[in-house]
């Protein structure tokens, strides 16, 4: 598994199987087998309608056969079977597709069958795992998959597609390769100064240029790790300001009790939606004051903690009731988180909010909304949205994690350092120290280095089956 150096280094031989289609009732269901036996177990388990057998078929070729129990010799399903010949697989691997006719019992028993016949469970993400062990894809392409798979919005499957791609990986190894270059340069005029000398401002050029790259794809990691990870925005304040209200409207829906009666909602509500390609948890909570009441002031409490986990504070006032000293509190508790100030029930025309008080504590993160009539919910959601979009082009590619965001931010850092070395006048070697780990962290990004762990931690958050 992990090497001396701490760096990641497999070599798998077992063959591997899974249902790879979503568990019910369907028009198929497919079970996956990858490895050095998979051809040879489903020849085992499968008869061709023609003549042949499934270990002679040729790559990338597909055939009607039945499968069959090899213990009663009963026929289990007519099927649909795939064989992909090592290494023109998603794999990298010999990969055979059984394809069934869908529904829970023919898709397990297909299944039960490879095992009975050598084949291991997969474990989660073991295909796209070995996919990457193999060379088929990078690390950051296989975090890609996952990211296709779980996109809840057009914007967030988009920029997956480009990270699989491997537009992302592209300008990281163009990056590292830069870096590699400059080291081989540093380092002939380290070991041959009587006739190797590097030319300092073409260096303090590249490393400029390095550290704006990356730079500038780092501050569009707000944005990214908003599309693949979503964002969740709580709506919290005082009871009976108008949360529910404003909750359903900008579901678009009624999701939500809405009343008269202060306290109704006691518990978190949690519904997915889209805001200008944003994936959006919006969260409806009780009201925040002090109870008596056991069961609302547990909802009381989860209110407060929806609040300090979620990404986006939404903070409800009523435009009938005015603001608060108890909302001063909280707005002001608040001032450095993404917070912003809702004064709904504006149709209502009272205007009781005190405008200039508002922009004291909440400057420009405010807006007036109405639950019943719907003003200001699309504006509410542009401000939410704006919160994440990115600087200049809103189609450039952006990082989709947070460790490809923690790799390229320690080899900016680096980068810098390494400048600043220069700019300081210090020797060749220093600043080849400072470049090594820049170049080491571009690539963990890719995965030309990493540890086990790591992989264990990324592909244990994929299903079974891919």
């Amino acid at each position: 598994m992990g090497s001396s150096q701490g760096w990641f280094v497999d070599t798998v031989t077992d063959t591997i199987g899974a249902i790879a289609s979503p568990v019910g009732t369907g028009g198929i269901a497919i079970v996956r087998l990858s490895g050095a036996d998979a051809l040879r177990i489903a020849g085992r388990m499968i008869r061709l309608k023609r003549r042949g057998s499934v270990p002679a078929m040729k790559s990338w070729s597909m055939a009607l056969a039945d499968v069959l129990d090899m213990g009663s010799g009963r026929v289990v399903d007519e099927c649909i079977v795939l064989a992909m010949r090592a290494p023109r697989s998603y794999t990298g691997e010999d990969v055979v597709e059984i394809q069934c006719h869908g529904g829970v019992v023919v898709a397990e028993k297909v299944l039960s069958l490879a095992f009975r016949l050598g084949t291991r469970p997969a474990l989660p993400g073991e295909f796209t795992k070995r996919a990457f062990i193999n060379g088929r894809i990078t690390l950051d392409e296989a975090e890609a998959v996952l990211d296709i798979v779980t996109s809840a919005s057009e914007e967030s499957l988009f920029q997956a597609g480009r990270r699989l791609k491997g537009e992302l990986g592209s300008m990281v190894e163009k990056w590292e390769t830069q870096i590699v270059d400059l080291l081989a340069l540093l380092q002939g005029s380290i070991d041959f100064p009587e006739t190797i000398e590097a030319d300092k401002s073409d260096i303090q050029d590249l490393l400029a240029g390095l550290s704006h790259d990356i730079g500038a794809v780092l501050e569009r990691a707000p944005l990214g790790l908003a599309l693949s990870q979503g964002v969740e925005v709580c709506l919290v304040g005082r009871p009976n300001v108008g949360k529910s209200s404003l909750f359903n409207a900008l579901l678009a829906r009624e999701r939500a009790i809405v009343t008269d009666i202060p306290g109704t909602t006691r518990d978190v509500l949690r519904e997915p939606t889209e805001w200008y390609g944003l994936p959006v948890a919006l969260l409806d909570t009780a009201g925040l004051r002090e109870t008596e009441e056991v069961v609302e002031a547990l909802g009381v409490e989860r209110a407060q903690t929806a609040a300090v986990e979620s990404n986006v504070i939404l903070y409800v006032l009523d435009d009938t009731q005015g603001i608060y000293d108890e909302d001063v509190q909280w707005l002001s508790k608040w001032q450095n988180r993404n917070c912003l100030a809702v004064v709904t029930k504006v149709d209502l025309m009272k205007q009781q909010v005190d405008l200039k008080l508002l922009r004291d504590i909440c400057q420009d993160r405010w807006v007036r909304a109405s639950g019943a009539t719907g003003f200001g919910i699309e504006g509410l959601k542009k401000k939410v949205q704006s919160m994440f979009a990115s600087l200049g082009d809103p189609e450039a590619l952006a990082p989709g994690s947070a460790r490809q965001v923690d790799c390229l931010g320690r080899a900016l850092g680096e980068i810098q350092r390494a400048l600043g070395y220069l700019n300081q006048g210090w020797t060749d070697d220093v600043i080849v120290l400072a470049l090594e780990e820049a170049a080491g962290s571009l690539m963990e990004l890719t995965g030309k280095k990493v540890s086990g762990e790591t992989l264990d931690r990324i592909f244990s958050r994929f299903c079974v089956g891919k």
